[in-house]
């Protein structure tokens, strides 16, 4: 009698083979003999060719007696949607509400392809005692403000994420008298501005509605630094 397929997912292989195809990254490396290639799937009498989400094919494994499939490939084939949870390691397959408790995707200055003089924070408290697990902020450089749109942080989403969410705070011990917004652009269009915001005010907690976004620009409409954005993620 044949046995039947376990549908299973596996991270514990080489750090090389990515079987779920969606970017598992496992905290320990294990080696283990496996049987690559020379599994067919079909499904309702159709053979799939597994792909992972940039169309590279990907090959189930055999391991221990045990048959794994790509996940992505194979949700694919029943037409469900596949979401990675990265921080907590979690396939989401089908319909979900889109509320991870963490992002699919960390708002970081390495993906930032606009102005050069966005930083990684190093003032993690705002001026209510909060702290903050890591922030971005845009460094005063008025000989550099010129720029278009203000010398946007501005990044590439290619319609991948739904959400953009973070809070915006002032530094903790900031005593200027500056005042600012921060403005939010998906594909030339503003989608958020902030209140005005000085040296008073209280933590501001933004969740905008991203979908179908290509470009997407995060502006600071006054060119001095003490205005920080923490914790923002893209969420699917």
């Amino acid at each position: 009698m044949k046995k039947p397929i376990k549908w299973y997912l596996i991270g514990f292989l080489s750090a090389s083979l990515l079987v779920t195809g969606i970017g598992y990254a496992a905290n320990t490396t294990t080696l283990y003999n496996v049987l690559i290639g020379g599994v067919k799937i079909v499904v309702d009498g159709q053979k799939i060719n597994p792909t992972d989400a940039n169309g590279n094919a990907v090959e189930p494994i055999i391991y221990n007696g045990t048959t794994y499939l790509p996940v992505r490939a194979v949700a694919n084939a029943f037409g469900k949607e596949v979401y990675w949870d990265g921080p907590n390691m979690t396939v989401y397959l089908g319909k979900m509400n889109g509320d991870f408790d963490y992002p699919t995707k960390e708002v970081s200055i390495d993906d930032n392809i606009g102005g050069m003089w966005w930083v990684t924070s190093s003032k993690l408290k705002d001026n209510y005692g909060n702290n903050y697990a890591r922030a971005i902020h845009q460094y005063w450089s008025t000989s550099q403000y010129d720029a278009v749109d203000g010398n946007p942080y501005e990044v590439l989403c290619n319609m991948r994420y739904t959400k953009l969410k973070g809070t915006i705070y002032v530094e903790n011990g900031y005593s200027g008298n500056a005042a600012t917004q921060i403005v939010i652009k998906t594909d030339g269009k503003t989608v958020y501005t902030s209140p005005e915001i000085n040296k008073s005010s209280a933590p501001i907690y933004f969740d905008v509605n991203i979908t179908g976004c290509n470009d997407l620009k995060i502006i600071n409409t006054n060119q001095e630094g003490f205005v920080h954005i923490g914790n923002a993620g893209f969420y699917q």
